[in-house]
C-alpha cells in the first residue's frame, strides 16, 4: 500500500516476504575477509544497511490479561507505544513482561554501513518504559554467543562490550589486551583471524542478544497503562525506479503502480537526473502481541513519513491520511498475522559514509 499524496486506499495487501540483507564491507578489508571467509554475503560498496527487527512487549502467555487497545506510532527515528492492559480475574497477577532488543550479529554487521542509535550505550535503542504515567527502570540482560557458545564471561573478563557494534569501546579495550590474550580470543572466534594484516583487526564476530524486562503487577479487574520508547535500528538503501518496479520490492512493502509512479516522478525531480534516492526501511514485530488472552480490541497504527515530498508504503489496506506527512490505519479485535516493515523513499541529499 502506497501513500504518497493521500485519501483512503482499498488496494489489496500484497504478501509481505523477506529481503535480503546485504553485507557491506570497508573497501580496504573486503578482500581479506573473503580470503578468510568472513563475508557470508557478496562485498558490495557501503550505500545500505539491512534494519534490524524490533517490536512490542512480550510476557509469557497470560489468559487472565487482556489488551483493550494499543496505539503504535512509526517514525523514521522514534517508534511509540501505549498499551491499554486489563486484569479480567478477581486475584492479581503478576507477570514478567520483556522487550527484546534486535539481535545484533558482528558476523554480519560489523563490517557494514549500519549505526545504532546510540552506539556508546548497552541500551542502544534509548528504550523508556511507563506505567500508567510514571517512569519505570527495568533491568537490563545481555548475553553473547558464537555460534550456540555463550561467550559472555570471556568478553567480560577482558572488558569488552557483549554489544559487537559498539566499537569505541571495543578498541580501548583492545588496547589494554596481551598479545597473549588477543590471541586466544582470536582462536575462540571472536575477532578476525586474518594473518597477513599489520594491526589487530577489532571488528567482533560475536552476536549480542538482550532484553529489558521487569515483573509487572495487574491488580483483580482493573486497567494499567503501559507505554514505551524508543529509535528503531532502521535499514537503508539507494532505490531508483527500476528496482522499486521488482516483484520482491513490490512484495515487501505492497508497492502498487500508484506507488511506483510516485517514486518515479520524485526521482524525476532530484537534483542529479542520474541519481538515485534513499528508501529507508523501518521494521516493526506486531505478532508477539499473540500472548494475551484475546485479540487486540482496538489498535490503532500511525505513520509519519517525515517530509511531504516523501512516499511511504506499507502492507495494509483502509489507510486514512490525518495530515501532511502522517497516515492511520486501524482494526478492532485484531488478532496480527504480519509483521510491519515500513518503506519510506525520499530524495538521497548525501551518499552513506563509512564509519
Amino acid at each position: 500500500m502506497v501513500l504518497a499524496s493521500g485519501g483512503r486506499s482499498s488496494a489489496a495487501t500484497a504478501r509481505a516476504v523477506g529481503r535480503a540483507r546485504p553485507i557491506v564491507a570497508k573497501p580496504r578489508f573486503a578482500a581479506a575477509f573473503l580470503r578468510a571467509g568472513l563475508l557470508t554475503g557478496t562485498a558490495r560498496a557501503n550505500d545500505s544497511a539491512a534494519e534490524l527487527d524490533a517490536g512490542g512487549l512480550v510476557l509469557r502467555r497470560e489468559p487472565g490479561i487482556v489488551l483493550v487497545s494499543e496505539d503504535l506510532s512509526i517514525a523514521r527515528d522514534r517508534i511509540d507505544v501505549s498499551y491499554l492492559f486489563r486484569n479480567q480475574v478477581q486475584e492479581a497477577r503478576t507477570v514478567r513482561i520483556a522487550f527484546p532488543l534486535p539481535p545484533i550479529d558482528g558476523r554480519e554487521l560489523s563490517f557494514s554501513a549500519l549505526t545504532l542509535p546510540r552506539p556508546d550505550s548497552p541500551n542502544f535503542v534509548g528504550f523508556t518504559v511507563t506505567v500508567d504515567g510514571k517512569p519505570l527502570e527495568p533491568e537490563l540482560e545481555e548475553r553473547a554467543f558464537v555460534g550456540e557458545r555463550e561467550v559472555t564471561d570471556l568478553l567480560r573478563r577482558h572488558g569488552l562490550p557483549l554489544n559487537p557494534l559498539r566499537f569505541e569501546a571495543i578498541s580501548a579495550a583492545a588496547k589494554r589486551i596481551g598479545a597473549p590474550e588477543w590471541a586466544a580470543l582470536v582462536k575462540a572466534g571472536l575477532f578476525p583471524d586474518v594473518p597477513d594484516t599489520p594491526d589487530r583487526m577489532t571488528e567482533g564476530l560475536w552476536r549480542g542478544e538482550a532484553k529489558f524486562h521487569w515483573l509487572q503487577t495487574f491488580p483483580p479487574g482493573q486497567e494499567v497503562r503501559i507505554a514505551h520508547s524508543y529509535a528503531p535500528v532502521t535499514g537503508f538503501h539507494l532505490l531508483d525506479p527500476k528496482a522499486a518496479s521488482r516483484a520482491a520490492s513490490r512484495a515487501a512493502y505492497c508497492l502498487d503502480e500508484a506507488g511506483l509512479a510516485a517514486i518515479r516522478r520524485l526521482h524525476a525531480k532530484a537534483p542529479d537526473p542520474g541519481g538515485t534516492l534513499r528508501a529507508t526501511v523501518v521494521p516493526y514485530i506486531v505478532t508477539t502481541a499473540r500472548n494475551w488472552a484475546a485479540p487486540i480490541g482496538r489498535f490503532t497504527l500511525t505513520v509519519d513519513k517525515g517530509s511531504p515530498e516523501a512516499v511511504v508504503s506499507f502492507c495494509r489496506t483502509d489507510i486514512r491520511k490525518t495530515g501532511p506527512t502522517t497516515f492511520r490505519w486501524e482494526a478492532r479485535d485484531y488478532v496480527p498475522d504480519q509483521d510491519l516493515r515500513v518503506l519510506i523513499v525520499q530524495p538521497a541529499s548525501a551518499t552513506p559514509g563509512t564509519r
